[in-house]
Protein backbone atom coordinates (compact mmCIF):
# COMPACT_ATOMS: atom_id res chain seq x y z
CA UNK A 1 0.00 0.00 0.00
CA UNK A 2 1.02 3.64 -1.09
CA UNK A 3 1.83 6.08 1.68
CA UNK A 4 -0.59 8.98 1.42
CA UNK A 5 0.36 10.87 3.65
CA UNK A 6 0.72 14.86 3.08
CA UNK A 7 2.68 17.76 4.78
CA UNK A 8 0.00 20.01 6.66
CA UNK A 9 1.45 22.92 5.36
CA UNK A 10 1.27 22.01 1.79
CA UNK A 11 -2.39 21.11 2.58
CA UNK A 12 -2.71 24.79 3.90
CA UNK A 13 -0.71 26.24 0.60
CA UNK A 14 -3.42 24.91 -1.50
CA UNK A 15 -6.56 26.52 0.74
CA UNK A 16 -5.09 29.58 0.41
CA UNK A 17 -4.02 29.83 -3.69
CA UNK A 18 -7.85 27.90 -4.11
CA UNK A 19 -9.68 30.66 -1.82
CA UNK A 20 -7.93 33.46 -3.98
CA UNK A 21 -8.81 32.17 -7.26
CA UNK A 22 -12.18 31.79 -6.24
CA UNK A 23 -12.51 35.04 -5.06
CA UNK A 24 -11.28 36.46 -8.28
CA UNK A 25 -13.34 34.70 -10.24
CA UNK A 26 -16.55 35.57 -8.57
CA UNK A 27 -15.51 39.69 -8.71
CA UNK A 28 -15.19 39.18 -12.54
CA UNK A 29 -18.33 37.64 -13.33
CA UNK A 30 -20.79 39.96 -11.07
CA UNK A 31 -18.64 43.37 -12.31
CA UNK A 32 -17.98 42.68 -16.39
CA UNK A 33 -21.42 44.17 -16.93
CA UNK A 34 -20.23 47.59 -16.30
CA UNK A 35 -16.77 47.25 -18.44
CA UNK A 36 -16.89 49.79 -21.56
CA UNK A 37 -17.43 47.82 -24.67
CA UNK A 38 -14.53 49.09 -27.33
CA UNK A 39 -16.32 50.50 -30.36
CA UNK A 40 -14.74 48.69 -33.82
CA UNK A 41 -14.64 50.39 -36.43
CA UNK A 42 -13.63 49.12 -40.22
CA UNK A 43 -10.96 50.54 -41.54
CA UNK A 44 -11.52 53.13 -44.45
CA UNK A 45 -9.29 52.90 -47.36
CA UNK A 46 -7.21 55.37 -48.64
CA UNK A 47 -7.07 55.55 -52.41
CA UNK A 48 -5.16 58.70 -52.50
CA UNK A 49 -2.03 58.04 -53.91
CA UNK A 50 1.46 59.95 -53.60
CA UNK A 51 2.68 61.17 -56.44
CA UNK A 52 6.65 62.45 -55.39
CA UNK A 53 8.66 59.72 -56.14
CA UNK A 54 11.77 59.67 -56.75
CA UNK A 55 13.82 57.22 -58.91
CA UNK A 56 17.54 56.39 -58.96
CA UNK A 57 19.29 54.92 -62.16
CA UNK A 58 22.92 54.80 -61.29
CA UNK A 59 23.17 51.39 -60.45
CA UNK A 60 27.32 52.05 -61.18
CA UNK A 61 27.90 53.83 -58.26
CA UNK A 62 27.89 51.55 -54.73
CA UNK A 63 25.64 53.00 -52.05
CA UNK A 64 28.22 52.01 -49.30
CA UNK A 65 31.32 53.49 -48.66
CA UNK A 66 33.60 50.06 -49.47
CA UNK A 67 37.10 48.89 -49.54
CA UNK A 68 38.41 48.75 -52.94
CA UNK A 69 39.81 45.75 -54.62
CA UNK A 70 43.58 45.80 -55.90
CA UNK A 71 43.53 47.50 -59.55
CA UNK A 72 44.23 44.93 -62.61
CA UNK A 73 47.07 46.73 -64.95
CA UNK A 74 46.07 46.75 -68.28
CA UNK A 75 49.52 45.99 -69.97
CA UNK A 76 51.50 42.83 -70.61
CA UNK A 77 54.73 44.12 -70.30
CA UNK A 78 57.45 47.33 -70.00
CA UNK A 79 58.71 48.64 -73.22
CA UNK A 80 62.20 49.93 -73.84
CA UNK A 81 63.13 51.86 -76.03
CA UNK A 82 67.35 52.83 -76.47
CA UNK A 83 68.86 55.89 -77.87
CA UNK A 84 72.46 55.28 -78.98
CA UNK A 85 75.23 53.07 -78.28
CA UNK A 86 76.35 52.22 -74.36
CA UNK A 87 79.82 53.57 -74.34
CA UNK A 88 80.52 53.47 -70.59
CA UNK A 89 79.50 57.23 -70.49
CA UNK A 90 76.42 56.60 -68.68
CA UNK A 91 73.24 57.16 -69.28
CA UNK A 92 69.47 59.11 -68.66
CA UNK A 93 66.75 56.80 -68.38
CA UNK A 94 63.15 58.18 -68.64
CA UNK A 95 60.26 56.03 -67.79
CA UNK A 96 57.03 56.76 -68.62
CA UNK A 97 54.22 55.01 -66.15
CA UNK A 98 50.21 54.71 -67.32
CA UNK A 99 48.74 55.15 -63.60
CA UNK A 100 44.95 55.54 -62.94
CA UNK A 101 43.63 56.85 -59.00
CA UNK A 102 42.72 53.34 -57.35
CA UNK A 103 46.48 52.54 -58.23
CA UNK A 104 47.45 54.69 -55.32
CA UNK A 105 44.48 53.97 -52.90
CA UNK A 106 47.45 51.42 -51.12
CA UNK A 107 51.55 52.13 -50.33
CA UNK A 108 52.54 48.71 -51.52
CA UNK A 109 50.26 49.08 -54.92
CA UNK A 110 51.77 52.25 -55.60
CA UNK A 111 55.31 50.80 -54.90
CA UNK A 112 54.46 47.58 -57.15
CA UNK A 113 53.80 49.80 -60.41
CA UNK A 114 56.77 51.95 -59.75
CA UNK A 115 58.96 48.76 -59.22
CA UNK A 116 57.84 46.80 -62.29
CA UNK A 117 59.71 48.82 -64.40
CA UNK A 118 62.52 49.24 -62.83
CA UNK A 119 62.99 45.13 -62.17
CA UNK A 120 62.76 45.86 -65.89
CA UNK A 121 65.55 48.32 -66.24
CA UNK A 122 67.61 46.32 -63.92
CA UNK A 123 66.71 42.74 -66.15
CA UNK A 124 67.73 44.02 -69.36
CA UNK A 125 71.16 45.91 -68.00
CA UNK A 126 70.48 49.44 -68.53
CA UNK A 127 71.60 49.67 -64.78
CA UNK A 128 75.14 50.97 -63.75
CA UNK A 129 76.63 53.74 -61.37
CA UNK A 130 76.63 56.45 -64.17
CA UNK A 131 72.59 55.64 -64.64
CA UNK A 132 70.05 58.60 -63.71
CA UNK A 133 66.61 57.82 -63.48
CA UNK A 134 63.82 60.10 -63.80
CA UNK A 135 59.71 59.59 -63.30
CA UNK A 136 57.14 61.68 -64.85
CA UNK A 137 55.47 65.06 -63.12
CA UNK A 138 52.79 64.47 -60.53
CA UNK A 139 53.52 61.09 -59.81
CA UNK A 140 53.82 61.60 -55.95
CA UNK A 141 50.56 64.20 -56.34
CA UNK A 142 48.57 61.20 -56.65
CA UNK A 143 49.14 60.08 -53.15
CA UNK A 144 46.43 61.82 -52.06
CA UNK A 145 44.09 59.31 -53.14
CA UNK A 146 45.89 56.86 -50.18
CA UNK A 147 43.11 55.29 -47.98
CA UNK A 148 40.02 56.48 -50.51
CA UNK A 149 37.34 54.02 -50.59
CA UNK A 150 34.30 53.63 -53.50
CA UNK A 151 32.25 56.54 -53.20
CA UNK A 152 35.17 58.71 -53.82
CA UNK A 153 37.05 56.94 -56.10
CA UNK A 154 33.49 55.94 -58.70
CA UNK A 155 32.65 59.83 -59.22
CA UNK A 156 32.80 60.79 -62.57
CA UNK A 157 34.76 63.75 -62.07
CA UNK A 158 37.58 65.00 -59.56
CA UNK A 159 34.82 67.93 -58.54
CA UNK A 160 31.82 65.27 -57.64
CA UNK A 161 34.54 63.47 -55.73
CA UNK A 162 35.37 66.87 -54.25
CA UNK A 163 31.77 66.89 -53.10
CA UNK A 164 32.01 63.36 -51.07
CA UNK A 165 34.35 65.42 -48.50
CA UNK A 166 32.05 68.59 -48.50
CA UNK A 167 30.07 70.63 -50.74
CA UNK A 168 32.91 73.44 -50.28
CA UNK A 169 35.68 71.06 -50.64
CA UNK A 170 38.66 71.43 -52.68
CA UNK A 171 41.81 69.54 -54.03
CA UNK A 172 43.62 71.94 -52.19
CA UNK A 173 41.97 71.25 -48.72
CA UNK A 174 42.65 67.48 -49.80
CA UNK A 175 46.44 67.99 -50.27
CA UNK A 176 47.03 69.60 -46.93
CA UNK A 177 45.17 67.01 -45.13
CA UNK A 178 47.52 64.12 -46.33
CA UNK A 179 50.76 66.41 -46.63
CA UNK A 180 52.26 64.27 -44.03
CA UNK A 181 51.19 60.82 -45.04
CA UNK A 182 52.07 61.79 -49.23
CA UNK A 183 55.18 62.70 -47.62
CA UNK A 184 56.34 59.33 -45.67
CA UNK A 185 55.45 57.43 -48.50
CA UNK A 186 56.74 58.96 -51.12
CA UNK A 187 60.25 59.60 -48.93
CA UNK A 188 60.22 55.74 -47.98
CA UNK A 189 59.43 54.27 -51.80
CA UNK A 190 61.84 56.28 -53.38
CA UNK A 191 64.39 55.47 -50.50
CA UNK A 192 64.09 52.29 -50.61
CA UNK A 193 63.81 52.16 -54.26
CA UNK A 194 66.78 54.12 -55.34
CA UNK A 195 68.71 51.36 -52.19
CA UNK A 196 67.23 48.62 -54.13
CA UNK A 197 68.55 49.42 -57.65
CA UNK A 198 71.76 51.31 -56.94
CA UNK A 199 70.82 54.24 -58.73
CA UNK A 200 70.44 57.79 -58.09
CA UNK A 201 66.20 58.79 -58.87
CA UNK A 202 64.53 62.46 -59.97
CA UNK A 203 60.67 60.87 -57.75
CA UNK A 204 59.05 63.04 -60.58
CA UNK A 205 57.16 65.69 -58.87
CA UNK A 206 54.84 65.92 -55.17
CA UNK A 207 52.98 68.33 -54.76
CA UNK A 208 53.68 69.25 -50.49
CA UNK A 209 53.71 72.35 -48.22
CA UNK A 210 56.77 74.47 -48.40
CA UNK A 211 58.90 71.08 -48.12
CA UNK A 212 62.86 71.18 -46.99
CA UNK A 213 65.40 69.00 -46.37
CA UNK A 214 66.42 69.23 -43.39
CA UNK A 215 69.65 67.02 -41.44
CA UNK A 216 68.57 64.28 -44.02
CA UNK A 217 64.70 64.21 -43.95
CA UNK A 218 61.76 66.12 -45.67
CA UNK A 219 60.51 68.68 -43.26
CA UNK A 220 57.41 70.01 -44.19
CA UNK A 221 55.47 73.55 -43.45
CA UNK A 222 52.28 73.16 -42.46
CA UNK A 223 51.30 76.67 -42.82
CA UNK A 224 53.32 77.50 -45.80
CA UNK A 225 52.55 77.61 -49.53
CA UNK A 226 51.85 74.38 -51.67
CA UNK A 227 54.39 74.01 -54.04
CA UNK A 228 55.11 71.17 -57.09
CA UNK A 229 58.27 69.99 -56.57
CA UNK A 230 60.74 67.71 -57.82
CA UNK A 231 62.81 65.63 -55.50
CA UNK A 232 66.11 63.69 -55.79
CA UNK A 233 67.59 60.66 -54.10
CA UNK A 234 70.90 59.22 -54.57
CA UNK A 235 71.84 55.63 -54.91
CA UNK A 236 71.81 54.94 -51.56
CA UNK A 237 68.40 56.17 -50.84
CA UNK A 238 69.41 59.91 -49.23
CA UNK A 239 67.48 62.64 -50.28
CA UNK A 240 69.62 65.39 -51.96
CA UNK A 241 69.73 69.01 -53.33
CA UNK A 242 68.30 70.89 -55.25
CA UNK A 243 64.63 70.27 -54.03
CA UNK A 244 63.39 72.41 -57.25
CA UNK A 245 60.04 74.12 -57.28
CA UNK A 246 58.12 73.74 -60.62
CA UNK A 247 58.02 78.20 -61.45
CA UNK A 248 55.57 78.39 -64.88
CA UNK A 249 52.22 77.44 -63.93
CA UNK A 250 48.92 77.68 -65.49
CA UNK A 251 45.84 79.30 -64.69
CA UNK A 252 44.69 76.00 -63.39
CA UNK A 253 47.41 74.97 -61.34
CA UNK A 254 47.83 78.85 -59.92
CA UNK A 255 44.48 78.35 -57.94
CA UNK A 256 46.16 75.18 -56.20
CA UNK A 257 49.47 76.02 -55.54
CA UNK A 258 52.28 78.54 -55.66
CA UNK A 259 55.14 79.32 -58.13
CA UNK A 260 58.66 78.81 -56.93
CA UNK A 261 61.65 81.66 -57.50
CA UNK A 262 62.71 81.28 -61.16
CA UNK A 263 66.28 82.18 -59.70
CA UNK A 264 66.72 79.01 -57.71
CA UNK A 265 69.20 75.97 -57.95
CA UNK A 266 68.28 73.30 -60.22
CA UNK A 267 71.23 71.75 -61.15
CA UNK A 268 71.90 68.17 -59.38
CA UNK A 269 74.86 66.53 -59.27
CA UNK A 270 75.31 63.02 -59.11
CA UNK A 271 78.30 60.90 -59.38
CA UNK A 272 79.95 62.35 -62.58
CA UNK A 273 77.28 64.31 -64.07
CA UNK A 274 75.09 67.16 -63.86
CA UNK A 275 72.10 67.67 -65.09
CA UNK A 276 69.68 70.60 -64.35
CA UNK A 277 66.24 70.10 -63.93
CA UNK A 278 62.89 71.76 -65.30
CA UNK A 279 59.32 70.80 -64.44
CA UNK A 280 56.63 70.71 -66.67
CA UNK A 281 56.12 73.96 -69.11
CA UNK A 282 59.57 75.19 -66.86
CA UNK A 283 60.96 74.35 -70.06
CA UNK A 284 59.37 77.04 -72.27
CA UNK A 285 61.04 80.10 -70.20
CA UNK A 286 64.24 81.22 -71.83
CA UNK A 287 65.28 83.00 -68.71
CA UNK A 288 65.66 79.97 -66.64
CA UNK A 289 68.45 78.85 -69.44
CA UNK A 290 70.09 82.41 -69.23
CA UNK A 291 70.81 80.91 -65.37
CA UNK A 292 72.54 78.12 -66.56
CA UNK A 293 75.30 80.02 -69.00
CA UNK A 294 78.56 79.06 -68.64
CA UNK A 295 77.69 76.39 -65.79
CA UNK A 296 78.77 72.81 -66.42
CA UNK A 297 76.03 70.79 -67.16
CA UNK A 298 75.80 67.67 -68.97
CA UNK A 299 71.74 67.37 -69.17
CA UNK A 300 68.43 68.35 -69.55
CA UNK A 301 66.01 66.32 -67.82
CA UNK A 302 62.01 67.14 -67.25
CA UNK A 303 59.04 65.86 -65.63
CA UNK A 304 56.27 66.73 -67.32
CA UNK A 305 51.98 65.93 -67.31
CA UNK A 306 49.88 67.29 -69.65
CA UNK A 307 45.83 66.31 -70.25
CA UNK A 308 43.84 67.47 -72.97
CA UNK A 309 43.13 71.17 -73.66
CA UNK A 310 45.84 71.93 -71.30
CA UNK A 311 46.85 75.11 -72.07
CA UNK A 312 49.82 77.91 -71.28
CA UNK A 313 50.17 81.13 -72.34
CA UNK A 314 49.05 80.84 -76.39
CA UNK A 315 49.85 77.33 -76.35
CA UNK A 316 47.86 74.07 -76.66
CA UNK A 317 50.04 71.86 -74.40
CA UNK A 318 48.45 68.87 -75.34
CA UNK A 319 50.23 68.95 -78.48
CA UNK A 320 53.21 66.80 -78.02
CA UNK A 321 55.26 68.60 -81.14
CA UNK A 322 54.61 72.37 -79.12
CA UNK A 323 57.14 70.89 -76.21
CA UNK A 324 59.62 69.37 -79.01
CA UNK A 325 59.47 73.36 -80.61
CA UNK A 326 58.90 75.75 -78.18
CA UNK A 327 60.87 73.77 -75.02
CA UNK A 328 64.27 71.87 -74.51
CA UNK A 329 65.18 71.30 -78.07
CA UNK A 330 65.27 74.34 -78.88
CA UNK A 331 67.55 75.98 -76.28
CA UNK A 332 69.92 72.95 -75.35
CA UNK A 333 72.42 75.05 -77.07
CA UNK A 334 71.96 78.08 -74.73
CA UNK A 335 73.47 75.65 -72.27
CA UNK A 336 76.49 73.15 -72.07
CA UNK A 337 74.44 70.38 -72.29
CA UNK A 338 73.83 67.93 -74.76
CA UNK A 339 70.96 65.31 -74.64
CA UNK A 340 68.15 65.84 -73.11
CA UNK A 341 64.98 63.51 -71.64
CA UNK A 342 61.74 64.82 -71.00
CA UNK A 343 59.23 62.26 -69.23
CA UNK A 344 55.45 62.41 -68.97
CA UNK A 345 52.96 60.89 -66.80
CA UNK A 346 50.24 58.86 -68.42
CA UNK A 347 47.12 56.83 -67.83
CA UNK A 348 43.09 58.31 -66.62
CA UNK A 349 42.53 60.76 -63.62
CA UNK A 350 38.61 60.67 -63.27
CA UNK A 351 37.81 62.63 -66.75
CA UNK A 352 41.05 63.81 -68.00
CA UNK A 353 43.56 61.41 -69.69
CA UNK A 354 46.98 61.99 -69.17
CA UNK A 355 48.76 61.48 -72.58
CA UNK A 356 51.99 63.29 -72.87
CA UNK A 357 54.36 60.90 -74.75
CA UNK A 358 58.04 61.15 -73.57
CA UNK A 359 60.62 62.10 -75.92
CA UNK A 360 64.39 62.00 -75.47
CA UNK A 361 67.33 63.95 -77.79
CA UNK A 362 71.02 63.13 -78.04
CA UNK A 363 73.47 64.94 -79.35
CA UNK A 364 71.27 67.78 -80.23
CA UNK A 365 70.33 65.74 -82.99
CA UNK A 366 68.66 61.56 -82.38
CA UNK A 367 65.50 61.64 -81.35
CA UNK A 368 63.27 59.23 -79.76
CA UNK A 369 59.93 59.25 -78.66
CA UNK A 370 57.81 56.39 -76.67
CA UNK A 371 55.53 54.97 -79.41
CA UNK A 372 52.38 54.56 -76.86
CA UNK A 373 51.11 56.09 -73.58
CA UNK A 374 48.72 53.11 -73.31
CA UNK A 375 51.74 51.12 -71.31
CA UNK A 376 55.13 51.79 -69.41
CA UNK A 377 57.69 52.52 -71.68
CA UNK A 378 61.50 53.31 -70.60
CA UNK A 379 63.48 55.45 -73.23
CA UNK A 380 66.77 54.84 -72.26
CA UNK A 381 69.55 57.62 -73.69
CA UNK A 382 73.15 56.63 -74.06
CA UNK A 383 75.65 59.95 -73.34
Amino acid sequence: MHNLYVPPYKILLFIVLFGIGYASATFIKEHDTNLPIPKLEAPKTDFSFNFNLKFDFNFSKPEVDEEIQKPEKSWNDVTIQTNGTDRKYGNLVGIQLVLKPEDYVKEEWWRERIEETLIKGKSSGIFDRKTIVIFPEHLGSGLVFLNEKSKFLSSDTLEEALKTKGENFTIKDLLLSKAELMSEVYVRTFSNLAKEFNVPILGGTIVLPNPKIVKGNLVLDPNGPLYNVAIPFSADGKLMEPIVKKSILTEEELKVYSAGETNQERIWIVPGWKVAIFIGQDVFESSLYSRLSGKAIDGLISPSAVFPNMKWSDKDLSDSNIWKQEGMPKYIKSTRAQDLVQVFLSGHLFENHWNGKTFNLRDFTFEDQAISVESPTILNLYF
